[in-house]
């Protein structure tokens, strides 16, 4: 399976979703960042991500999954915490 593959089913199924893959082969670390995680429990997040896969982590062809699913207001401050100074 390939980085590009995993991106195109996350965004396949998450419209409008911004995806980052890392990893090669059969073993990845995917950052989601959608609005359809607004209000859901981290773990059911990360299943909905991993259901998309369920059939090759099952074969194999998929040995290992690591999910960061979060919302646009979640990562935002993690932005905003950057200080400017202006001098």
């Amino acid at each position: 399976m390939e980085a590009t593959d995993v991106q195109s089913r996350i965004k396949s199924e998450l419209k409008g979703a911004h995806v980052t893959v890392n990893g090669a082969d059969c073993s990845f670390s995917v950052q989601v960042i959608s609005q359809a995680f607004a209000n859901m429990r981290p773990v059911l997040r990360q299943q909905k991500i991993l259901q998309l896969f369920s059939a090759e982590l099952s074969t194999g062809e998929l040995h290992a999954l690591t999910v960061d699913a979060r919302t646009p207001l979640e990562i935002a401050p993690a932005k905003s915490e950057l200080t400017t100074l202006t001098v």
